[in-house]
């Protein structure tokens, strides 16, 4: 077996790390040389797989791999193109098998991105999340697209409800855009779709992110306005 066809394995080990859920949230946080040592250890599985399959053909279809020497008689040249042809679709069968979301929220604690995880579960449960940003701006929206799975700098993509500033001082939110019920009549009146409203935001410019609650930042703001009633009676 020729070195060309001991690298082909490879190349499927590398597709199914990088397309099957379990692994390939993994892969993007991986150095070319550890992705480039898995993908390897993944080929040599594919095709020790895939010598299985075809030594199984043998019994039964012989005329299959003597028609087959005519084209390529290098041996094991099968093994390593069918090695390939696994890695391609092995990831497209077994996906559905697997939780996508779980996953996702899995390699953030591992890894210890806090934000990300909680953004993975904000998509997971479709609950709206708070992104503080550096420039003191905040959204309040449905995240549709988490940036855990590439590597680098990635993005957010978020579908905003409202917007509005951390106060400098006291740093408590304060709304002052609602986007929700714009978007409601759009959908409606334009047929657009959420998606059309996505904002793009990158990790790296968000501050915190947090979890909102409609209904307890209400409750917040009227203990608050509560707190200033008292305190403006108390003054002489």
């Amino acid at each position: 077996m020729g070195l060309g066809w001991f690298l082909v394995p490879a190349i499927g080990g590398y597709w199914f790390l990088t397309h099957w859920h379990y692994t390939r949230y993994y892969a993007v946080r991986e150095s070319g040389y550890h992705i480039l040592f898995r993908s390897g250890l993944t080929g040599v599985f594919l095709f020790i797989l895939s010598q299985a399959i075809i030594l199984l053909l043998d019994n039964y279809l012989p005329q299959a791999g003597r028609f087959w020497t005519t084209f390529l008689p290098d041996p094991y040249s099968d093994a390593a193109i069918l090695s390939v042809l696994l890695g391609f679709i092995l990831p497209w069968l077994i996906n559905p098998l697997f939780n996508k979301e779980r996953i996702v929220q899995k390699v953030a604690m591992e890894s210890g991105d806090f934000s990300e995880l909680l953004i993975a579960d904000s998509i997971e449960n479709q609950q709206l999340v708070e992104l503080s940003l550096r420039s003191g701006k905040s959204y309040i929206g449905l995240v549709l697209i988490s940036g855990i799975e590439r590597s680098g700098e990635a993005d957010v993509v978020i579908v905003p409800m409202a917007s509005g500033y951390r106060n400098k001082e006291t740093q408590e939110l304060e709304i002052t855009t609602y986007y929700a019920p714009v978007i409601d009549r759009a959908l409606d009146s334009l047929g657009l779709a959420y998606r059309d409203f996505r904002v793009v935001i990158p990790m790296t410019e968000i501050v915190s992110a947090r979890l909102f609650f409609p209904e307890a930042y209400e409750l917040f703001q009227e203990g608050h306005a509560d707190s200033t009633d008292e305190t403006a009676q108390e003054m002489p």
